[in-house]
């Protein structure tokens, strides 16, 4: 595939924030190099690189708020935590306010994605080699850029809530101050204008990729996935009737969240991911499955979930995948490798990724319940189990009861005490308890897990040396999920609810729900039963820290952090603790606006609580 390259195009972007800070200033022979940077595709492709570059980076997960426009999307939900201190432990703690310099960061970088965008757009008329073999490059490269600059709206509103919409002209270096100077605008607003756009450049882009360079742009289906994606955040608890935002009202008294929960909203997100299902012209979309297993793993059904749920985030641009980024993955994957005390190499990382007890309770068990309601579950206790690795079928070893029988999806996901290493090539078994090869009293450093765990979604089966294609963004099973929980609040009895649901499910190796053979019961709480799904299908792809969030769970999820005692060997080892006490507030539901800003623009109120 051809990766998007990132130039900085100086001329492109913002210096400082959108409302006061102006373009570079630009001497007559500036404007030449400007006007002479959209006469050549080449330098267009440059400059539209330039636009693709403030997309979050997923990659620098490790390292939120410092480059890659990422947050602190995974160690600052319930998923995980990060033995590295970064911004998230100012999110976890409280330690952080409208001041921060990451608030700003985010603020900041996508105004200038917008600015950047708006400008592109304004000047790709100018390309004069634009149409080379009858393609009309101007219009598809017009509508990239009106779409990613509708996307990085959507990236603001789910941080900030409402926010203030530019239009659709880049801001003029000489713009006077009380031009400039505006306020926020309400939640449907925002919501609407993303969605009007997003229709827009649908419209006039490709369906999907149709060439491999074309992998990493943005198509119709990758704006109509994106569209799905402001939908739901639209019509979630936390947008859609939240009186907790009573108070938050522009200077003029103008309500900036509905304060009347709608109905409609629903409505609107199925609508959207049904014409998505349906579209014909993207029917080349399916969930990512495999005919065989590789050597030295049996052909079992079993063991397909699990090659499948492990290499669709492995397996470059598969059927599954509808939009990804690549980029440098080798920060990322060292904190998925545990450090293993001896080893070198791909095989020894830095286990600063650590999977909370909380979500390696999540998975199901083989049977497809849930630990707590599956009879034949027990956390105490050891039993000879071997898990689905290849070359590794043979060996016997004894592991706790917690990780024996569970569903394929939790292989595929967690490393723990006794489990072979992910290198195929490599003979480690990996032993986080104290004195173990991984453990905290054998490591000379902090490089240890903090739960007894670490993850290894993502990680190429060569070690962390080894690079991926690249880090998945969105799939057809979050469309799916969208669906489901869009039907489930607005017309639960319609049977799609549960014939995409059991198609995640049964990817996954797990038992459907429904009558048939072999099928568990419908859930009583269908509600409950798409949330626990969800959380599951898409632990680690950033999606848990904004969804307890929509939901306005977060004050009961992200409270604390449990793991195994890592200070014990077995079986103390095996006792879950509480190994992070978290700070959440009310105020913590929304990102507040960098205060920065709201002395400069001071027609923009600040969010509730902050």
């Amino acid at each position: 595939m051809k990766k998007i390259l990132i130039y900085t195009v100086g001329a492109l972007l913002v210096v400082g924030n959108y409302g006061c800070k102006k373009f570079l200033n630009q001497v007559p022979d500036d404007r030449l190099t400007f006007d002479q940077m959209y006469e050549k595709k080449a330098t267009v492709d440059r400059a539209l690189a330039n636009v693709y570059s403030t997309l979050p980076d997923q990659d620098q997960d490790r390292a939120p708020s410092v480059n890659g426009n990422i947050g602190p999307w995974t160690a600052a939900s319930d998923e995980a935590d990060y033995t590295l201190p970064n911004f998230s432990e100012n999110v976890n703690t409280g330690a952080w306010d409208a001041t921060s310099g990451q608030v700003n960061y985010h603020w900041q970088n996508f105004y200038r994605g917008i600015q950047a965008a708006s400008s592109f757009m304004a000047n790709v008329t100018k390309c004069t080699d634009c149409n080379l073999g009858g393609i009309d490059i101007v219009n598809r490269y017009y509508n990239e850029a009106r779409a990613l600059r509708a996307i990085y709206y959507y990236h603001l509103v789910r941080q900030y809530g409402p926010v203030v919409l530019l239009g659709n002209d880049p801001i003029a270096s000489d713009a006077p101050l009380v031009e400039i100077s505006k306020p926020r605008n309400s939640m449907d607003e925002c919501i609407d204008y993303i969605v009007s756009e997003l229709d827009a450049t649908s419209a006039r882009l490709p369906a999907t990729p149709q060439a491999s360079e074309d992998y990493g742009h943005i198509t119709s289906s990758v704006a109509d996935a994106y569209k799905i994606k402001a939908l739901l955040t639209a019509a979630r608890p936390l947008f859609n009737g939240n009186t907790d935002y009573a108070g938050l009202k522009n200077q003029d008294g103008k309500q900036l969240i509905s304060q009347t929960a709608s109905a409609a909203k629903w409505t609107r997100l199925a609508t959207a991911a049904k014409a998505f299902l349906n579209n014909p012209n993207y029917s080349s979309y399916a969930l990512y499955s495999v005919a065989a297993t590789p050597a030295g793993l049996p052909n079992t059904a079993f063991n397909r979930a699990f090659i499948a749920t492990r290499d669709v985030f492995l397996n470059g641009w598969n059927s599954e995948i509808i939009f990804g980024r690549g980029g440098d993955v080798t920060l990322y994957q060292y904190s998925l490798a545990p450090n293993h005390n001896g080893a070198s190499g791909g095989d020894k990382g830095g286990s600063f990724l650590s999977p909370s007890q909380q979500l390696v309770d999540a998975f199901f068990t083989v049977n497809g319940l849930p630990i707590e309601s599956d009879p034949a579950y027990t956390a105490n206790g050891t039993s000879s189990y071997q898990a689905p690795d290849p070359n590794d079928q043979n060996a016997t070893r004894a592991i706790s009861n917690m990780f024996v029988n569970r569903e394929p999806r939790f292989y595929a996901d967690i490393t723990y005490t006794g489990r072979k290493w992910i290198n195929t090539s490599s003979n480690i078994i990996t032993d986080f308890t104290n004195s173990g090869n991984a453990g905290k009293g054998a490591i000379a450093n902090n490089d240890y897990t903090k739960t007894g765990y670490t993850s290894r979604k993502h990680l190429t089966v060569a070690g962390w040396t080894s690079g991926r294609t690249i880090f998945t963004t969105i799939r057809l099973a979050e469309i799916y999920l969208d669906y489901i929980e869009a039907l489930q609040e607005s017309n639960p009895s319609d049977p799609d609810i549960l014939i995409y649901l059991n198609r995640i499910r049964t990817r996954a190796g797990i038992a459907p729900y429904g009558s048939g053979a072999g099928a568990l019961p419908v859930p009583t709480d269908m509600r409950d039963a798409i949330r626990r799904e969800r959380r599951v299908e898409l632990a680690f792809e950033l999606d848990r820290y904004f969804y307890t969030r929509e939901w306005k769970i977060a004050e009961t999820t992200d409270t604390q952090i449990k793991g195994l005692n890592i200070a014990q060997n077995a079986p103390g080892f095996y006792t879950p603790v509480v190994t992070e006490n978290r700070v959440f507030q009310k105020k913590h539901y929304l990102w507040p606006i960098p205060n920065g800003e709201i002395q400069k623009v001071p027609v923009i109120v600040q969010n509730t609580g902050w």
